[in-house]
């Protein structure tokens, strides 16, 4: 907010200025004030791409406005004319001639010479999980292997065989997720918990049609389990900012809370057969 105003009040006074300024000069000054809210103005900073878009904007608008009447036209042009044609103005003339192709020629190198960074990881948000994992959590002896292709929701098939008793794991999971995802997740699942806005990338959103139905319970398993410590190289550069369930819950938590998510969302898990591993799955792999 203030560094609007003071933008706002420069370019109020500029405006105010600008017959005893000239028309090159209040142009030069609004081009810069508005460069410099542009680039520093905004929290976070405004993208590169941006800050170039609003400057070619600006000069446009600029070059309208000047071009507007003879008598602003005049006035944009008398300082450059009388810097060319004036004897006692010969210095200035010839720090123009050698700053301002000095300036462009060093933009030009610089967008020239390539940089040191290394290139960016490209990021995937749903990174290929490994074929199989081992788990260990917080009430476990010893760690148990889960093959993420193969393997599927121990409680998935109650959904059919025995509501009452998925019923039971839905409401376990239900208490699970508001003890320990909402803080992040939201109330409703939505991806706007307390904590959601300080997080980078942001935590899924539940409800969204595109995050839950495109995914099998297994790796969702996965990503709870070893959270964002857990991610391969290509869930680089963010990761994630969500522990590594298997420390603090049980396994069959971990299942009721992921089938909390689908009951209240009224989504179902991606089939096997879709994600190409074929349809001679058990029954409870759906």
């Amino acid at each position: 907010m203030t560094a609007a105003l003071i933008y706002l009040s420069a370019c109020v006074l500029i405006f105010l200025l600008r017959w005893d300024l000239g028309q090159l000069w209040s142009g030069l000054g609004f081009f810069l004030a508005t460069y410099f809210y542009m680039r520093w103005g905004f929290e976070p900073a405004a993208p590169a791409s941006i800050v170039g878009l609003y400057m070619s904007v600006s000069m446009v608008a600029l070059a309208l406005y000047v071009t507007s009447s003879d008598v602003a036209l005049e006035s944009f042009w008398r300082p450059i004319r009388a810097i060319m044609i004036t004897p006692s103005r010969k210095k200035s003339l010839i720090a123009m001639l050698i700053l301002v192709p000095t300036a462009v020629a060093w933009q030009s190198y610089k967008s020239a010479v390539p940089t040191g960074n290394p290139p960016a990881s490209p990021r995937n948000v749903h990174p290929a999980p490994p074929s199989e994992m081992e788990v260990k959590a917080i009430d476990d002896t010893e760690a148990h292997s889960f093959h993420i292709i193969n393997d599927d929701s121990p409680i998935r098939h109650l959904e059919k065989s025995d509501p009452e008793k998925f019923a039971a794991h839905v409401a376990n999971g239900k208490r699970i997720y508001y003890e320990n995802c909402f803080f992040c997740h939201g109330d409703t699942l939505a991806g706007d918990g307390h904590y959601a806005a300080a997080l980078n990338p942001r935590p899924a959103n539940f409800i969204d049609k595109g995050t839950l139905p495109m995914l099998q319970e297994a790796f969702l398993y996965w990503r709870v389990a070893k959270g964002g410590p857990g991610l391969p190289a290509a869930g680089t550069p963010w990761d994630s900012s969500m522990p590594a369930w298997e420390k603090f819950i049980s396994r069959a938590e971990m299942w009721d809370a992921l089938a909390f998510l689908f009951e209240y969302t009224g989504f179902q898990p991606r089939a096997k057969d879709m994600m190409g591993h074929g349809d001679d799955e058990e029954e409870g792999g759906h």
